[in-house]
């Protein structure tokens, strides 16, 4: 396994997208609070498409985020969306799904937007951007990072190529919790294609981890301790590569859509 280096949040950031979009203009933005607490793991989606030509420098920015591992001591889960509108103009996006299109769609009423639109960033599903300006997406993780949350742990218990097992662990609930719905995600790294069609016609495009299968869980009741444990078993496709998932647990405001606890794990290779 390889090693992953830390590096600074704002550098990173900066040195990508200030590369892509040279009219930024970079801002001093707010450090994490030292005040002994841990930042919590941020849930950064987005919502692209292959045959959006608009999507390719979102897709890169979201990647170099991933293979960069934790930064500035923050987990960012990283998880692309592939949308299936835009399937009908020329190109069918491989990993497009109408889930992922219902799913967008929640978001842009919570949001108020007039309708779903690519690529769109959602962090820890309190705020979007598009702007991909380098200050705003640091600002956002960052405040998500400080946020109250509830710990969460995701541990492999057994598995095979059909199937994974878990144990779930929720500690120190929030009142959010009690309307919250249980969510368990399959992302898989290392996706790519060659756009035959469309917008991206002859370019390679490589992704950002790419959301699989999304599965809702029973909530279990809590113990006397405040903790609550419960198990999960899963479906995997074999064709995704076992070495390349990557499986997040994450809690989920029914009504704010609010994400209020978060954890990650990969299996054993």
């Amino acid at each position: 396994m390889g090693l992953k280096v830390t590096f600074s949040l704002a550098a990173v950031l900066i040195a990508f997208l200030g590369t892509a979009l040279p009219r930024i203009h970079e801002a001093p933005v707010a450090a994490i609070p030292s005040d002994g607490s841990h930042p919590r793991p941020v849930v950064l989606e987005l919502f692209t498409s292959e045959g959006c030509s608009s999507c390719p420098p979102a897709d890169a920015f979201l990647k170099q985020l991933d293979d960069t591992g934790r930064v500035n001591d923050i987990d960012v889960i990283a998880i692309e969306e592939h949308v299936d509108y835009w399937d009908r103009l020329g190109w069918r996006d491989p990993f497009s799904s109408q889930d992922w299109t219902e799913r967008q769609e929640q978001y842009a009423r919570v949001f108020r937007h007039d309708g779903p639109f690519t690529p769109q960033f959602v962090v820890n599903g309190r705020r979007d951007f598009v702007s991909m300006s380098s200050r705003e997406a640091l600002q956002s993780i960052v405040e998500a990072s400080t946020a109250s949350a509830a710990e969460l742990r995701l541990s492999p218990t057994d598995d095979s190529p059909r199937s994974a097992e878990f144990s779930i662990t929720i500690e120190n609930a929030l009142p959010e919790t009690h309307s919250a719905v249980l969510l368990l995600a399959v992302t898989e790294r290392g996706l790519s294609s060659n756009v035959l069609r469309g917008e991206n016609q002859g370019r390679d495009l490589a992704h950002a981890p790419v959301l699989r299968s999304l599965t809702r869980l029973h909530i279990p009741k809590a113990t006397q301790s405040a903790v609550m444990e419960t198990k999960a078993k899963i479906a995997l496709n074999p064709s995704w590569k076992r070495e390349n998932l990557r499986f997040v647990i994450f809690l989920q405001d029914q009504k704010s859509l609010h994400i209020v606890g978060a954890a990650a794990c990969t299996l054993a290779h």
